[in-house]
């Protein structure tokens, strides 16, 4: 069986994913006359639960699965800019998808071959194939042809090609005129992956990030917080640090809270975060292996995650969330996210390149540790499979997830920026039902 699959709905452009479905299944057809092929539209997770429950009801198994849509760094995107849906790694393993012995799995989507695409073949087994840089629509499968304005029905394709998003308004210019040739989709195997974590360069992290003050946008931004909630508690609170890598954010913060646990998947980093804070009497660290925290209900007044939240399960860790933190908590989140620099950056920018030039001056250590830690080859190994997320993937999530806030921009490189986002006071419980699980 053929199996093949698009969304509808997730952002601009997605009508044309149905046209390039139905090219591919033609294209099939005449390539393996006499094979069964399944098309399929998908506008929510639960959709594509529901349709390889049908194909294993049916008694069938997949040889070739193709889905062609939008998708984020993590992997494929489900419903709409409003309410985005993806599955989460955890997801993704508790899924049983019907393969016959052989099978590939092909995705026709952005950045695929990032991260997503080496996962997929890891976890189902299957060879796996997606796009490195961002697709675009062409009437020709091997190189960039624009389909017009017109309303012809002609067959269309995904193709990667160097554009607007990867090089800018030159890039456009080159891929509308010189109609270069598309990129292959890169294949990737199902073999086991090396120490993709932070065990490999935690003495290195440990050793740049001693002081966590030496990011002084992220650390003021979330000091104010953190000031502001004690003064509308009356007391100090209780903090949970999702992803705390070697502790040196609670123990900043270990004067002005109650409590803090600090919760980590990285053996390496609790040692670093357990040496550092072995004469305290107010923190605690643990490992954590999955979207479950083993705290009770209400325990915390603010979880923060700081650096890390693009490692986490999004929506079962959210949950979770919601669930251990007391009625009017609060979440916290600073990251760095990925987006091209734009004119009305500049100020922004401008002000940030010079902060990070007076602190090479001033905080030379830092520098110099901070150096050798980005130079190493195991931090070069861990990004390639922790790679950081879109910002627009921040901005719907969070503010679908919370309607009434805003993603805010801390500071701005060249390729890359430091996002922050404050949920506000929260009650208990989950921000919506989702359609899987």
């Amino acid at each position: 069986m053929f199996w093949i699959g698009y969304t509808t709905r997730y952002r601009e452009g997605s009508r044309q994913f149905a046209r390039a479905a139905a090219t591919l299944r033609e294209r099939l057809a005449r390539a393996h006359p006499g094979s069964e092929i399944r098309l399929e539209a998908l506008e929510r997770k639960a959709d594509f639960v529901a349709s390889m429950a049908r194909v294993e009801a049916a008694g069938a198994q997949i040889d070739e699965l193709h889905f062609l849509g939008h998708s984020g760094m993590y992997g494929i995107m489900f419903g709409s800019r409003s309410w985005p849906e993806q599955f989460s790694p955890h997801e993704w393993r508790a899924l049983h998808i019907p393969f016959a012995k052989g099978a590939r799995a092909y995705f026709h989507a952005c950045r695929t071959a990032r991260w997503f695409a080496p996962f997929f073949a890891r976890t189902f087994g299957v060879k796996t194939y997606g796009h490195h840089g961002y697709t675009t629509v062409s009437t020709e499968p091997e190189r960039f042809v624009f389909e017009g304005f017109g309303r012809r029905q002609r067959d269309i394709y995904l193709v990667s090609v160097p554009g607007r998003k990867t090089h800018g308004l030159a890039g456009s210019l080159r891929k509308y005129v010189l109609r270069p040739r598309a990129i292959p989709m890169l294949a990737f195997s199902p073999e086991p992956a090396a120490n993709t974590g932070y065990d490999a360069v935690a003495e290195l992290y440990d050793r740049a990030f001693a002081d966590i003050c030496v990011r002084r946008d992220e650390w003021n931004w979330l000091s104010e917080r953190i000031s502001a909630l004690t003064l509308e508690l009356g007391h100090p609170p209780r903090v949970l640090d999702l992803g705390c890598g070697n502790g040196a954010l609670l123990l900043e913060l270990e004067g002005r809270i109650a409590r803090g646990i600090g919760l980590d998947s990285s053996r390496k980093m609790l040692d670093c975060a357990r040496r550092r804070a072995r004469h305290s009497t107010k923190l605690a660290f643990q490992s954590i292996d999955g979207p479950c925290l083993p705290f009770a209900d209400g325990t915390f007044d603010v979880v923060v995650s700081f650096l890390s939240f693009r490692y986490l399960d999004w929506d079962p860790m959210l949950a979770e969330i919601r669930r251990v933190l007391a009625p009017r908590g609060r979440l916290l989140v600073i990251d760095m996210v990925e987006q091209p620099l734009r004119l009305r950056d500049a100020p922004q920018f401008a002000r940030s390149a010079a902060h990070q030039l007076l602190s090479r001056v001033v905080q030379r250590r830092f520098a110099r540790d901070l150096r050798a830690l980005t130079s190493h080859p195991d931090w070069e190994a861990m990004r390639q499979h922790n790679p950081i997320r879109a910002a627009h993937e921040y901005r719907f999530y969070f503010e679908s997830r919370f309607p009434s806030r805003k993603l805010q921009t801390l500071n701005v490189g060249r390729h890359a920026r430091v996002v922050a986002f404050d949920s506000g006071a929260l009650l208990p419980g989950l921000v919506s039902p989702l359609s899987y699980p």
